[in-house]
C-alpha cells in the first residue's frame, strides 16, 4: 500500500472517529424542551431571557410583585413540568438563611458583629481563623478560603469523582478550621468556610443542638416555610426532588452534610417557600431582614450581611445565587420596586444573569435575553485533552494490524471516548468542534506514523506501559461515573 492510500485510509479512520465523537457529544447536552405549566406570562419572560435553552433539563421560577406571587416550571422532573411545591437544592442562597439569623441575633442581644467567632467556638481559640469578626465571615471579609486548607486535597478529589465534596462533620471542621490561614483580611474573599463557622457560633449562642434547629425554629417555621428543609445525608433528600444534573447532561449527586449546611451544601426547597422567604423580605416581615442592607463595598457593587447588592439595567438588585454539583439557584429583589425574581434549575448552567435581568424588569417591559452558551477553551484542557491522545493513540496502534497492538488501540479508543464523553463540556463546544479536534488528532498521528515509513514497531515495554496507562485512566473514568 503506497504511502498516499495509507494517509488517505487513516485520515478516514480519523474523520470517523471524530464524528463518532462529535455525535456523542451532541447527545449529551440538555434542552429544556416545551413542557410548561403555571403562569404562562411569567413562562415567556423566563423562556425570553435565554437565547438559547441548552444546557437546563428543567427549571422552577416565581414572581413577587406587589405581594402577589406566580409561577412557572418549564422543562420535565420525572416526565412532567415542575410543579410550585417540586423540590431542588438551594444551593447558596442558604447563606441568606444564616445571615438573616445573624441580624436576628444582634437583635436579640446574644451576639454583637464585631466579636471574634471564637468566642462561640472556642475551639478556635487562639487561631488566624478564630480572631475573624461574625461581620467579616458575613460580608466574605475574614480572608478565610472556602475550604480548610487542609481539607483541598479530598475537596478536589470529591469533585474530580463526581462526588459530594461537603460530606463532613462540625468536629472535623473545626479541627481542619484550627491550622487554615488567614490572607489578606478586609478585602473581599468569597468563603464557604467563613459562613459555616458563622452559622455553627450562631447556634452555640442560642444554645441549641445545631444550625438546622435553629434555621427551623426562627426562619422556617414561623414564615411557615414547611418544605425546605436541611439534608444531613442523601436517604433524607425529599421524594420527587428534582435530580441535579453536570452542566453535559451527566448526572450528579445531591450535595449533603452538616459541617457546610450554614453556607448551602444541605438545603433542600422547593419555588413555594423561596417565594415566601422573598415575600417576606420584602415586606420585612422576616427575621433579620435588615441583613439586606449594605454595609461594605465590594467589586461590582456592595454588600449586606450575605447579600450582594448590584446595579442591573439601572436598577438596584438584591440578589444571591446558589450552586451545587448539578443545581444552580438565585433570589433577585427589585426592593424599591417591590418586585422577587427566583429561579430553580436542576443542571450546571448559569442562570444568574437571566435572573437579574427578570429582577430588573418593569411589568410589561420586554425582559433582555442573555446570550446562550459559547465555546469555553477551559473546557477543552484536562479529561478532555486526555481523551484525544488516548483517540490519536489509538489510530497509531490500529495501524500495527494485529496482536496486542490492536488490542491496546481498541482499548485506548473506548477509553478515549468514555472520557469525552463524560466529561466532555458538550453544552459549550459544537459538535462540530469535537469533530474538527478529533480528525485533527488523527490526521497528526498518521502523519507521525506514516514519517517512520512503514508499520509502527513497538517494544514489549512500550506496549505495556501503555496498557496499563490506559487501564488506569479507563478505571478512573469508571470511577467518575
Amino acid at each position: 500500500m503506497s504511502g498516499r492510500v495509507r494517509l488517505l485510509a487513516l485520515a478516514l479512520a480519523a474523520l470517523v472517529v471524530g464524528t463518532a465523537a462529535g455525535l456523542l457529544a451532541g447527545l449529551r447536552g440538555p434542552t429544556l424542551g416545551p413542557a410548561t405549566t403555571g403562569d404562562p406570562a411569567l413562562a415567556a419572560d423566563v423562556r425570553a431571557s435565554f437565547t438559547s435553552e441548552r444546557g437546563f433539563t428543567s427549571l422552577s421560577a416565581a414572581r413577587v410583585r406587589d405581594g402577589q406571587v406566580t409561577f412557572a416550571g418549564l422543562g420535565e422532573v420525572d416526565g412532567a413540568p415542575p410543579a410550585p411545591d417540586t423540590p431542588y437544592e438551594l444551593g447558596s442562597i442558604t447563606k441568606t438563611f444564616t445571615a438573616a439569623l445573624l441580624a436576628d441575633a444582634v437583635t436579640r442581644g446574644e451576639v454583637r458583629l464585631d466579636d471574634p467567632v471564637a468566642t462561640y467556638l472556642p475551639e478556635l481559640a487562639d487561631t488566624a481563623a478564630g480572631a475573624s469578626t461574625l461581620r467579616a465571615l458575613a460580608t466574605h471579609t475574614a480572608g478565610l478560603p472556602s475550604f480548610p486548607t487542609s481539607s483541598t486535597p479530598t475537596v478536589l478529589v470529591r469533585v474530580v469523582g463526581n462526588e459530594n465534596p461537603y460530606a463532613g462533620t462540625v468536629e472535623a471542621l473545626l479541627g481542619a478550621t484550627r491550622t487554615t490561614e488567614v490572607t489578606d483580611a478586609g478585602t473581599y474573599r468569597y468563603s464557604n468556610l467563613g459562613v459555616a463557622l458563622l452559622g455553627h457560633a450562631l447556634a452555640r449562642a442560642a444554645d441549641v443542638p445545631g444550625w438546622p434547629d435553629l434555621v427551623h425554629d426562627r426562619l422556617l417555621q414561623p414564615l411557615g416555610m414547611t418544605r425546605t428543609v436541611v439534608v444531613e445525608q442523601p436517604s433524607q433528600v425529599p421524594a420527587g426532588a428534582a435530580h441535579p444534573h453536570q452542566e453535559n447532561g451527566w448526572s450528579a449527586p445531591f450535595w449533603t452534610g452538616p459541617a457546610m449546611a450554614p453556607a448551602g451544601s444541605s438545603t433542600v426547597t422547593t419555588a413555594t417557600d423561596l417565594a415566601t422567604w422573598a415575600r417576606a423580605l420584602l415586606d420585612g416581615s422576616a427575621p433579620g431582614a435588615s441583613a439586606l442592607d449594605p454595609v461594605a463595598d465590594i467589586p461590582g457593587g456592595r454588600i449586606g450581611l450575605a447579600w450582594h447588592v448590584y446595579d442591573v439595567e439601572g436598577r438596584t438588585v438584591t440578589w444571591h445565587n446558589g450552586g451545587t454539583g448539578g443545581t444552580r439557584t438565585i433570589l433577585a429583589l427589585d426592593r424599591e420596586r417591590g418586585q422577587a425574581v427566583l429561579l430553580l434549575s436542576s443542571s450546571g448552567r448559569d442562570a444568574d444573569t437571566a435572573g437579574l435581568r427578570l429582577a430588573a424588569t418593569a411589568p410589561g417591559q420586554p425582559v433582555p435575553a442573555v446570550d446562550g452558551p459559547t465555546v469555553g477553551w477551559a473546557g477543552l484542557l484536562g479529561w478532555n485533552v486526555v481523551g484525544l491522545l488516548l483517540i490519536g493513540t489509538a489510530i497509531l496502534r490500529w495501524r500495527a494490524g494485529r496482536g496486542w497492538p490492536l488490542v491496546d488501540g481498541a482499548l485506548a479508543a473506548a477509553t478515549g471516548l468514555l472520557v469525552l464523553l463524560v466529561h466532555g463540556p458538550w453544552l459549550l463546544v459544537p459538535t462540530a468542534v469535537w469533530v474538527g479536534l478529533t480528525l485533527a488528532v488523527g490526521v497528526l498521528a498518521a502523519a507521525a506514523s506514516l514519517r517512520r515509513g512503514g508499520p509502527p514497531t513497538t517494544s514489549r515495554r512500550s506496549l505495556v506501559a501503555s496498557l496499563a496507562g490506559t487501564a488506569v485512566v479507563l478505571a478512573v473514568a469508571l470511577w467518575t461515573l
